[in-house]
């Protein structure tokens, strides 16, 4: 009776533990798979969320005031001017501009129009002053590196002779083209460059800006190297700081409301370049302002003349 009751309960007993060995893999297999799953989604919110605090944390960084200084190497329609002497300071007839301030970019520039302190055709001739070259660029833009490409040595030549007084205006139509809104980044190192260095580094900078075209963007690291190569002193936590990206904003604004459909926009003492070979139109108005320049001195050499008899 005895080994009767001893194997009923070892049977009883082995059945427990079978049972609660089978409940507990059950356990694991029904609680394991929710909690992995729990964990799962628990990384993929975490990724997700870091994700988006960088993004978040670049666009707060990023993110260009409204308002904002007049380079001072640049006048207050952002262009910055170069003669063979120097490039023109603190030009500006007010220190800040402000984007809330302009109308909207109209969807169709009207290209009949000029932008402005672009020189009047009619008096250009005859004010007495090198012949006033006005490009709109971007450093993105395909057609404005091979413009500086096929002209950047004439334009540098004429002004070095004194006939050519040449106001780069730097803008941003491309921004959408690269991830990280280089058109507006090299602009506004352009500004930075041009406050330190002569005419001629700056054009060489310029001209070695147009090189990386389309390459994707440069970093603001591998601007202040090619700056620095050229004779600036920049870093590329003063690119970081964006001090000039609302005049870029602002230059570019107001270049499409006054007439800028596209880059390269190029004006000729006051007369829009469209056609032909740019060398050869740059030529002509030299040639017509030596003229001028010429039977002026000849009617006041009379006059003089006049006055001693």
């Amino acid at each position: 009776m005895a080994s009767k009751n001893n194997t009923a309960g070892s049977s009883a007993a082995d059945a427990r533990e079978r049972a609660r060995q089978i409940a507990d893999r059950q356990s694991r297999r029904s609680s394991g798979r929710p909690l992995g799953l729990i964990l799962g989604i628990v990384a993929l919110v975490l990724a997700i969320a870091l994700i988006i605090g960088l993004v978040v944390w670049q666009n707060s960084k990023a993110k260009i005031p409204e308002s904002g200084p007049v380079p001072a190497s640049a006048n207050q329609y952002g262009g910055i001017t170069l003669n063979k002497e120097r490039i023109a300071q603190n030009t500006s007839d007010v220190k800040e501009r402000d984007l809330s301030t302009l109308p909207p970019a109209p969807e169709e520039p009207d290209t009949s129009k000029t932008p402005l302190g672009v020189v009047d055709k009619d008096k250009a001739a005859t004010n007495g002053k090198p012949v006033q070259l006005v490009i709109l660029q971007d450093f993105e833009c395909v057609h404005c590196a091979d413009f500086e490409k096929e002209n950047a040595d004439a334009i540098k030549k004429a002004v070095d002779a004194g006939k050519v007084e040449v106001e780069y205006r730097n803008l941003n139509f491309l921004d959408k083209a690269t991830p990280d809104q280089y058109s507006s980044r090299s602009a506004n190192a352009a500004y930075l460059v041009a406050e330190q260095v002569s005419p001629d580094q700056y054009m060489e900078f310029s001209q070695e800006m147009f090189t990386h075209q389309g390459s994707g963007g440069l970093s603001n690291q591998e601007i202040a190297d090619i700056a620095n190569k050229h004779g600036a002193s920049i870093t590329a936590d003063d690119l970081d700081e964006n001090t000039y990206r609302p005049m870029v904003n602002v230059a570019t604004r107001e270049s499409v409301t006054n007439g800028v459909a596209g880059t390269p926009s190029i004006f000729v003492d006051g007369a829009r370049y469209e056609k032909g070979k740019f060398s050869d139109t740059l030529q002509k108005a030299i040639d017509a302002k030596d003229a001028k320049a010429k039977a002026s001195t000849v009617k006041d050499s009379k006059a003089k003349d006049e006055k001693k008899k």
